[in-house]
């Protein structure tokens, strides 16, 4: 059973590869991909906190983490699907996972952080997130929600901030309880 999966997985790997190479390389909706991707990460660059400068890019690294990791659960599910990709080889780097999700996520985290700001701003960006950016996407053919609604999107955002905070926050705690 196993060398079947294998067999299958390989002819599905080959099949997005020639669909990727074919067909979505280089084709507007691939720069509109990269580009989305340069500017939020640009944006990250620019706005960041240089006094914390390293702190801010490690929670940018957890967000980076924790949103690709709930999208290659969306995605192996079927929950939803990326008709273009940036890299073929790598789901993560999709608009979405790569940059405007951790980038937001980490700036509202930057600019608001004590829990009540924290919380109010988190819910408006992942309400724009979930009710005005994922149905954009869907409608630019850049996102497809198989088994997924809006909703769904936003609560999700909302609790990958929430893990992101709770985990960043505690590190900044350890890191400023820790003695020499």
């Amino acid at each position: 059973m196993f060398e079947v999966v294998q067999q299958l997985k390989t002819q599905i790997n080959n099949l997005e590869l020639r669909y990727w190479y074919e067909q979505d390389v280089f084709s507007p909706h691939w720069w509109v991909v990269l580009i989305i991707s340069a500017l939020f990460v640009l944006l990250l660059c620019l706005l960041i906190d240089r006094q914390r400068v390293i702190f801010i890019w490690l929670v940018f690294f957890i967000s980076f983490l924790l949103a690709g990791l709930v999208d290659e659960f969306g995605t192996y599910f079927g929950l939803w699907s990326y008709p273009h990709q940036f890299l073929i080889f790598t789901s993560r780097f999709n608009t979405v996972d790569f940059s405007i999700i951790p980038v937001t996520l980490t700036l509202v985290y930057q600019f608001f952080s004590k829990w009540s700001f924290f919380l109010i701003a988190h819910i408006i960006v992942s309400a724009i997130i979930g009710f005005i950016g994922v149905p954009l996407f869907v409608h630019f053919d850049l996102y497809q929600l198989n088994q997924w609604s809006y909703w769904n999107s936003f609560l999700t955002v909302l609790a990958l901030g929430m893990i992101v905070k709770l985990i960043s926050d505690a590190i900044d705690q350890y890191k400023h309880n820790k003695t020499y």
